[in-house]
């Protein structure tokens, strides 16, 4: 019996310290509503930049380690990623892919997409976000607006989706029901199930659901 006794004392310890170690190592999570919302889009400025590796080396270069840093790093390359100097070649893309000439046609894309019913939202909610960044590049948007307008995905997105990692799985539907035979399909296939791995990952560090939420 006294042994008996002497052994559920010990684990009755063991148990308190280890509840007291896990509470103490947990870490506080890191809210970001403006990335998170810029991270909506975030798979086409990756791609841009050369795919999840490239972006990786960036963060590494720049000798970014803590979350902290990290989250500062990825708002410098996901937030407002497209220069002015781009103007001309996005106004001609955006005239060729989506009749879009103007701050209006801009808007009314943009709000057709926002509003339209389809089962891979989460397709128009990145086109959205990619937009309306390119948007402020070819100057038909300020950066104030751009920022208004995404703000305004972010909720709808959390609405829908419970994580990142479902969140571009649908996208990628979305994307191969538009085109199949995209030629860039198979990096954004790649780049949609790897976007969200490794503990460093942005995705990781700014879930798409906070508790404080």
């Amino acid at each position: 019996m006294k042994l008996l006794k002497r052994t559920t004392q010990i684990l009755a310890v063991i148990l308190i310290v280890s509840i007291t170690q896990s509470c103490g190592s947990s870490k506080e999570q890191i809210a970001d509503e403006q990335l998170s919302s810029f991270m909506l889009g975030g798979i086409y400025f990756f791609n841009g930049y050369g795919g999840v590796d490239e972006v990786k080396k960036m963060m590494s270069d720049a000798g970014y380690t803590s979350d902290e840093e990290l989250v500062s790093g990825y708002k410098e390359i996901l937030e407002f990623p497209f220069e002015t100097s781009q103007k001309s070649g996005i106004k001609n893309m955006f005239r060729t892919m989506w009749d879009v000439t103007d701050k209006a046609s801009l808007l009314s894309t943009i709000e057709d997409l926002k509003t339209r019913d389809y089962k891979y939202k989460s397709w128009d909610y990145a086109r959205i976000v990619n937009n309306a960044c390119m948007g402020y590049a070819a100057e038909y948007l300020s950066k104030e607006e751009v920022i208004e307008i995404i703000k305004e995905v972010l909720p709808l997105a959390r609405e829908k989706y419970e994580n990142w990692d479902v969140y571009y799985t649908d996208f990628n539907l979305g994307r191969v029901e538009w085109n199949s035979e995209d030629p860039d399909g198979a990096a954004f296939k790649t780049l949609s199930e790897n976007i969200t791995k490794g503990e460093k990952s942005i995705y990781n560090i700014l879930p798409l659901h906070t508790k404080a939420e």
